[in-house]
């Protein structure tokens, strides 16, 4: 359960709070960008792109079956989408366009409004790419393509991407990480490589939920990025369904 007891930035709670109104503006924002997308649907990098953050964002304050009704529209945009952006990764800001297009389909299955979008995408190998320029790439990018390819069952490629050396043969069990993505993203790696249960797992999750508003609020997170890490958890370590992530994601955090 997410805390309830202080509405400013930072918290859970302002997240949700209707002071805030972060749940109003991504209502507001989906609607006309999707208007915007349908109308012009020869360039569905550019919209989905935009709403991929939105979307998640809908995910997590409004939950999953409004985001799948709001997703829906869009879905059929999603392949064409991913194709126009591996055509352009090797131009202009390659990786970071591939990835938020590759954010709006996770999403998209999260909520149940598509499936098998992302294992079908070329992301494993846009990400064993951005994996030989890791130098070249700021960390908020590289936590993002760790936690997409622990999404694709490939730990390894995961710990190279977020950097920190070899994965250890072992996990201790019940490590919380808060604000230090890269730990978690290697400590899902571990766990997913050493097959470790659920409950020695779960203090590490839920270490990164609590953190994440100032995480955002520090501009360290989008909501995308907690989309792609509950989607690593709750299906790369209980073994939950794709199309059920967004609901037990919206339920964690939402405050009482």
């Amino acid at each position: 359960m997410a805390e309830s007891s202080n509405s400013a930035p930072g918290t859970w709670a302002g997240l949700f709070s209707s002071e805030w109104g972060e749940d109003v503006h991504a209502r507001e924002l989906m609607k006309r960008f999707t208007a915007m997308a349908l109308a012009k649907p020869n360039t569905p990098v550019t919209h989905l792109r935009t709403l991929a953050d939105v979307l998640a964002s809908l995910i997590v304050l409004t939950g999953a079956t409004e985001a799948r009704a709001a997703a829906e529209p869009l879905v059929p945009m999603c392949e064409p989408a991913l194709t126009q952006a591996g055509r352009l990764f090797e131009s202009v800001d390659p990786p970071r366009v591939a990835i938020q297009v590759l954010s709006f389909a996770n999403a998209a299955e999260a909520c149940g409004a598509a499936r098998g979008l992302v294992e079908a995408s070329p992301a494993k190998t846009w990400l064993a790419a951005i994996a030989k320029t890791v130098k070249k790439q700021d960390d908020l990018l590289l936590y993002r393509c760790g936690l997409v390819a622990l999404c694709l069952g490939d730990p390894d490629l995961a710990a190279k991407l977020v950097g920190g050396g070899k994965l250890p043969a072992t996990l201790t069990p019940g490590e919380q990480f808060g604000f230090n993505v890269q730990g978690f993203v290697r400590y899902l790696a571990t766990a997913m490589k050493v097959q470790a249960r659920a409950e020695a797992v779960r203090p590490a999750w839920e270490s990164y939920v609590e953190g994440y508003p100032k995480n955002k609020a520090a501009e360290r997170a989008s909501w995308s990025d907690l989309v792609w890490a509950a989607r690593a958890y709750f299906v790369g370590v209980e073994g939950r369904p794709v199309a059920r992530v967004g609901e037990a994601l919206h339920a964690r955090v939402k405050p009482a």
